[in-house]
C-alpha cells in the first residue's frame, strides 16, 4: 500500500511522513540537534539567542564527560567568556545535566541518550503526580457539587416549609 486515495489524491501513509521526518532531521548537524534537544528539555532560554548554553553544554560532553573541568578551562576550549560559561553551567547544573565537584563541574549523563532518559523519567514522574493533583481535584468539584446539591435541595424545602406556615395563617 503507497497511500490511500482521498478524493482522487493520494496521501502518504503515516509511518512514511515520519520516516522522511527522521530522514530530514538526520541532515542537521548535531550542534542544531542539541540546540532542539536543550529547547524541548527548557535548558535554553529564549534570552539565550545565540545558543551558548548549547556550545557548553557540547564542550562538557566533549572535555567534561570522563573528568571535572574548570570554567576558564571550558571557556578556553569553547572560546566563550567565562562569565558566560559558569553562567550557563549554574543552568545546566541546576537541570541535572553536570554535577560540581568543588570548583570543577562534570557531566552527569554521560551522552545525549541518558540525559534523553533521565529528562522522561522527571516527565513520567511529573505526569504521575499531575494525575494524582486531577483525581484529587475532581473528587474535591464532586464533594463540593454534592454540598451544592444538597444546600440547594434544604433551601427549597425550607422554602417549602415557610410557604406551607403562610398559608395555613
Amino acid at each position: 500500500m503507497e497511500g490511500r486515495k482521498l478524493e482522487g489524491k493520494k496521501t502518504p501513509r503515516k509511518d512514511r511522513i515520519v520516516r522522511m521526518q527522521v530522514i530530514e532531521r538526520r541532515g542537521e548537524g548535531a550542534d542544531e540537534e542539541l540546540v532542539k534537544l536543550c529547547k524541548y528539555m527548557r535548558v535554553m532560554s529564549d534570552r539565550d539567542t545565540d545558543a551558548t548554553v548549547t556550545q557548553v553544554l557540547k564542550t562538557m560532553m566533549i572535555a567534561g564527560r570522563d573528568k571535572a573541568v574548570g570554567g576558564s578551562e571550558l571557556a578556553k576550549i569553547s572560546g566563550l567568556n567565562r562569565i558566560t560559561v559558569i553562567h550557563h553551567l549554574k543552568r545546566l547544573e541546576s537541570a541535572g545535566l553536570v554535577k560540581r565537584e568543588e570548583t570543577k563541574y562534570i557531566m552527569q549523563p554521560k551522552n545525549a541518550e541518558e540525559m534523553l532518559l533521565g529528562f522522561r523519567e522527571d516527565m513520567d514522574k511529573m505526569f504521575s503526580e499531575m494525575d494524582e493533583l486531577a483525581r484529587e481535584i475532581d473528587r474535591e468539584f464532586e464533594i463540593m457539587e454534592g454540598k451544592g446539591q444538597h444546600e440547594n435541595a434544604q433551601r427549597e424545602n425550607k422554602g417549602g416549609i415557610v410557604q406551607a406556615k403562610k398559608k395555613k395563617t
